[in-house]
């Protein structure tokens, strides 16, 4: 059985012989590796890449470590908006802001989303289609992005961080609106990944977890929304998993419910504690969950043998199947590369399902 195969089986929470193993590799890491940049100070240069290159920066890393899945950025778009387009973007960027009406949504809807057709021309999954090309037979696809609920939420996003979570008190019948009709407007753009030959999606849920917002506000103006979209990402073809960052203990029920078929977690951090032994028994084998291995602490900063100790500990706490290796967040700069395949090699050497 190859990784593919190992993955796919694992994903669907059937138990595979052995434990499949990923860093989390979206992010900046990829491009050091790729000699692209040493740090933040480049960062515009790596995320305006798309195509071909991108492609061969995603083919160095997993050359590298051959991990059991890619974990895909978006590439940077080919065409290039006018400037007389992006001013009415910001328009209506702006205007929505005020949540003043339900046609302002719309606007912004049919402004700031594409089709199918658009996304596909615009090049953003050119080096997923290159990738699928030469890997799909041996290797899972995933392509991981923010979430609605991060563009709405986010500090730069369309209603803001604390001006959102007002109106999610004050408004709240025009943000689960707003909330429902983001998350219908990216279908297109899952429809367009799957075309590309990409195998499934990874969604960013940022700025909804216990640590920021109740249960119930999350329950009442957002899960509903979620689980239409991961619900139709299934349907479609596509392996809908979700990146839930913050506390979510007390979200696990829910996150149970949403239609997906993996989870992804950080680490425990900013006072709230997410056990991956604990966690992975609460969801009972119904999805299937990735570990959280410290990325900092213990992946950049700690020893070789500091990774091997973690690792072993998570894969024999979670070792019935529906689990796979990995670290909480994305590879930070100057990560060792002996310590990434320490993990994968571990989990290679002794990650049997039991």
């Amino acid at each position: 059985m190859n990784s593919r195969e190992t993955m796919l089986k694992t994903l669907n929470c059937e138990t595979a012989d052995q434990i499949p193993v990923t860093p989390h590799w979206w992010g900046l890491y990829k491009f050091q590796l790729a000699g692209f940049l040493t740090g933040y100070d480049r960062e515009a240069e790596a995320w305006s890449i798309t195509g071909q290159e991108l492609a061969e920066v995603d083919s160095l890393f997993y050359e590298k470590f051959h991990p059991d899945m890619f974990h895909l950025t978006t590439g940077a778009p080919k065409i290039k908006e006018s400037e007389a387009i992006r001013e009415e973007k910001r328009r209506i960027f702006e205007a929505v802001y005020k949540l003043e009406s339900y046609s302002i949504i719309d606007e912004y809807i049919d402004s700031h989303y594409q089709d199918k057709e658009e996304i596909i021309k615009s090049g953003i999954f050119d080096h997923i289609q290159i990738l699928s090309d030469k890997y799909k037979n041996e290797c899972v696809l995933m392509l991981n992005e923010g979430n609605p609920i991060s563009w709405i939420l986010d500090p730069h996003g369309c209603v803001g961080f604390e001006n959102g979570l007002i109106s999610m008190i004050d408004k709240a019948d025009k943000m689960e609106y707003l909330i429902n009709k983001c998350y219908e407007a990216i279908l297109p753009r899952m429809e367009a990944l799957k075309e590309m030959g990409g195998d499934g999606y990874i969604g960013s849920e940022t700025y909804c977890s216990a640590d920021i917002m109740s249960p119930d506000m999350y329950r009442n103006l957002i899960f509903e929304a979620q689980k239409k979209f991961y619900t139709a990402l299934d349907r479609m073809g596509l392996i809908p998993v979700v990146y839930f960052l913050g506390d979510i203990n007390p979200l696990l029920d829910d996150i149970k419910q949403l239609g997906v078929k993996g989870l992804m977690v950080e680490e425990s951090k900013k006072n709230f504690t997410l056990d991956i032994g604990s966690i992975y028994d609460r969801l009972e084998g119904q999805v299937c969950l990735f570990g959280n291995l410290d990325s900092v602490y213990i992946l950049q900063k700690g020893s070789r043998e500091d990774v091997v100790r973690e690792t072993r500990r998570q894969i024999s706490v979670c070792n019935r199947g529906s689990f796979v290796m990995a670290n909480g967040c994305p590879i930070s700069f100057n990560t060792p590369q002996n310590n990434i395949l320490a993990m994968i090699e571990t989990v290679h050497n002794e990650g049997r399902v039991r």
